[in-house]
């Protein structure tokens, strides 16, 4: 039987139980029952035994768990948030997999996780210069700060990154990956509007209240709906009568308003615009244009105070203090930075100004290139640039393949719309930030090869697997062959 047919049916069936499943094991844990030992061990075990068993439910289980980072649970050997575990155990289940699949069809396919170069070469600056940063610390007692940033934020995604690269070949996992991230995005957002409207939660800014859902501060939860919104609305634009999909979109565009984040607003609209111009649907982004302005107006109208805000004392955004400061940081330790997570340490110590005083607290400098420079130095500047460009030149090689692809359309969009919101906040080095950002660029170094496909065919044309070399196409034990 080929990939296409009814018996790759039952795989499929398999990640949506498993994932169910993942799903009831992080409940638990979030409500402390691993903080036992008996119990802790055994939800590790069964979680990474369903990671083994289907490794998209694994991948899937990350994609649930990204919005909780801010939570830390006791479990029996410390505390861990719910991603930090369900990378941990996703990792370990899916290699167990490899190892079972790799006995049986050989080693070779494993070598492309060594592939592209426009992503591996950066991932290795990456660790490069995060290992260098580790011993230019500008403030050496707080490195425990610093190691549990590179834990959380660079080896834990890199480790993400490294099984979601050999698991997303295949198509089936990837459609239902992307779907659980879509959903994770819509009931988040559907908690946070909950909050505003049921006034049980959010944070106050003036006469309105910012919605927060499970993170500590608006600007966060902004950060990851926009850039699930910004995928959901790719996979949208490319897929029109998937109907389902803008039902997930319009939830996720409510729980976004709710936030009153400008930075996001700006970033979908920018990420939507990618998509419209890479497809050239030209008539759709003027409407675009014309509903950002309407969307700018009945906010001014309704806001004005949250939509001029300037924050300080109004003379100017902190943001400006902010850069200001942390470009005298950089002259201060221009080759190394100062480390990861060290940003506050600095800050209020030595360079904050008065202008900025009223965000004094703050952990980053709101921008993605002074943020990379002073935590990983000049090799993380370069890294970067790295990585941005292969990109770019990945993209602009596989045109044709990624227009067929509506996974790696809403790809597209969230890392544009992400990496100019990122210009005036966090954009990366938060841990779903940065699982996020590895998953996106999976979905583009995985797209299938190019086909003939219509923006309007039928999700089941659409999404059907196309025969590969690959595998884990047909993988074995656990999977059901698949032949």
């Amino acid at each position: 039987m080929t990939p296409t047919t009814t018996g790759n049916r039952f795989p499929m069936l398999i990640a949506i139980v498993c994932t169910a499943l993942m799903a009831a094991i992080g409940t638990l844990v979030w409500y402390d029952v691993g903080a036992e030992t008996a119990a802790g061990f055994a939800l590790v075990v069964a979680a990474i035994t369903l990671s083994a068993i289907s490794p998209a439910a694994g991948l899937a289980a990350v994609m649930m768990a990204l919005p909780t980072m801010q939570h830390i649970h006791p479990m029996p050997r410390g505390e861990f948030s719910l991603i930090e575990l369900a990378i941990l155990t996703s990792t370990i289940g899916i290699g167990l997999n490899l190892l079972l699949v790799s006995v049986r069809s050989g080693w070779k396919h494993l070598l492309d996780i060594l592939t592209p170069a426009q992503v591996v070469v950066p991932v290795v600056m990456l660790v490069a210069a995060t290992a260098l940063s580790i011993f230019t610390l500008a403030d050496p007692g707080h490195r425990s700060e610093s190691l549990r940033e590179v834990r959380t934020v660079i080896l834990e995604p890199i480790a993400f990154l490294a099984v979601a690269r050999l698991v997303l070949r295949r198509p089936l996992y990837r459609s239902w990956v992307s779907v659980v991230l879509m959903a994770t995005g819509a009931v988040v957002a559907g908690y946070g509007v909950a909050q505003i409207v049921l006034d049980f939660g959010g944070v106050q800014a003036g006469d309105i209240t910012r919605a927060t859902a499970l993170y500590s501060h608006p600007n966060n939860l902004a950060i990851f709906l926009e850039r699930s919104l910004l995928f959901t609305l790719g996979v949208g634009i490319m897929r029109p009568r998937w109907l389902p999909v803008w039902l997930l979109a319009a939830v996720q565009m409510i729980g976004l308003l709710a936030t009153f984040s400008r930075g996001a607003l700006v970033g979908v609209m920018v990420g939507v615009a990618v998509v419209l111009v890479f497809v050239g649907a030209w008539r759709w982004l003027l409407g675009l244009v014309a509903a950002g302005a309407v969307v700018g107006l009945i906010g001014l109208l309704l806001f004005p105070d949250r939509l001029l805000d300037a924050g300080g004392d109004g003379t100017e955004p902190t943001r400006f203090a902010i850069w200001r400061s942390s470009i005298e940081m950089i002259k201060a330790h221009p080759v190394f930075g100062v480390g990861p997570d060290q940003f506050l340490y600095q800050y209020t110590r030595r360079f904050v100004e008065p202008m900025g005083w009223p965000e004094r607290y703050t952990s980053h400098p709101h921008n993605i290139i002074l943020d990379t420079w002073l935590r990983l130095g000049v090799l993380g500047l370069a890294t970067l640039l790295t990585l941005g460009s292969g990109l770019v030149w990945w993209i602009q090689q596989r045109t044709s393949s990624i227009k067929s692809d509506a996974w790696a359309m809403g790809a597209v969009a969230a890392l544009f719309g992400g990496f100019v919101h990122s210009m005036v906040d966090n954009g990366f080095f938060l841990a779903d930030l940065a699982t996020m950002s590895w998953f996106f660029i999976v979905l583009l170094i995985t797209v299938p090869r190019a086909r003939t496909v219509s923006p309007t065919e039928s999700p089941a044309r659409a999404t059907a697997p196309i025969q590969t070399d690959d595998p884990m196409t047909t993988w074995p034990t656990w999977q059901g062959s698949g032949r």
